[in-house]
């Protein structure tokens, strides 16, 4: 049995990946190439990545703090979703090793850590906003059938900071992802800052992907100790190539104490019944060696 143990990579935060033809991609936040693009890695058993260059440097005159991208491939088309300098945008490619061009004019001023999430052929778009008119909080809305222009009427504010698990260091809900099961949609979230120790993931649940949203009462699902693991958050959801299994990658403060540089972790997460309810539970971040993923 092949075993790793995290951290897999560092210099990585606020990680998106997707599966494409028999390989994992890699999108991340990098702290190797500074904020001023994205790069690409890709990965056969998500624990051993090569680096396979630059696929976004530069958009909308933006040439810096280039955060949490986050990309789907639809009908041959790959759509990443484009922090920069906190402007959200759209930049599309044919592959998933880009290059991936900026479509004519950013989104949203004020605006981070987007992701894309395709019911059918619907893409919905959710984001964390504080934009002129916006509460501070995550919201979403469908796109229109051309998947480059948002539909704003029916811009919804999804999520807020309520509670105590959310307000560690800061009131902070951020890093959107969607999945779904059965019906049910679970939007999964990172909350507290992202200097916290007890940065975590968490998630709420409705019956339509703009909601209303009701958060999981067993929240957070993942989050360190602060003493052998800090800051674990922002994740992205992946299925094993046979869908049978889930994984979650996230990153972590590389030393607890410190804030950076941040590093790559990966476990497992999985749809459990429990009391009658199906959830949503992660294995607990640690450093011990675990089982790779896809064997």
């Amino acid at each position: 049995m092949r075993q790793f143990r995290n951290p897999i990579l560092d210099n990585i935060a606020d990680p998106d990946v997707i599966f494409h033809d028999g390989l994992y991609y890699l999108y991340a936040t990098s702290g190797a190439i500074g904020t001023h693009g994205y790069e690409v890695y890709s990965s056969a058993d998500l624990v051993n990545w090569e680096k396979r260059g630059e696929i976004l440097k530069g958009a909308w005159g933006f040439d810096s703090h280039f955060w949490a991208p986050d990309i789907k491939e639809k009908d041959g088309k790959f759509y990443m979703l484009v922090t920069a300098s906190e402007h959200l945008g759209l930049a599309v490619s044919d592959s998933p090793l880009g290059p991936f061009e900026p479509q004519d004019g950013f989104l949203f001023d004020h605006t981070i850590d987007g992701h894309i999430f395709f019911d059918g052929d619907d893409m919905y778009i959710y984001y964390v906003s504080w934009r002129d008119g916006h509460t501070y909080g995550i919201y979403g809305c469908k796109m229109l059938p051309d998947r480059i222009t948002p539909d704003l009427s029916t811009e919804k504010l999804l999520l807020v900071h309520e509670h105590d698990y959310e307000r560690h260091q800061a009131g902070v809900v951020e890093a959107p992802y969607m999945l779904k099961k059965d019906g049910v949609y679970y939007l999964t979230y990172s909350a507290c800052h992202y200097e916290s120790p007890f940065y975590c993931v968490c998630y709420a649940t409705s019956d339509s992907p703009l909601g209303d949203f009701v958060k999981y009462e067993g929240n957070p699902i993942l989050v360190g100790d602060g003493k052998t693991v800090s800051g674990a958050g922002h994740h992205c959801i992946v299925f094993s190539p046979d869908k049978s299994r889930m994984i979650i990658l996230y990153h972590t403060h590389k030393n607890p104490g410190t804030i950076h540089p941040r590093v790559l972790a990966v476990g497992g997460i999985r749809f459990e019944e429990k009391g009658g309810k199906t959830v949503l539970v992660c294995d607990r971040p640690d450093t011990d060696f675990h089982k790779y993923p896809l064997d």
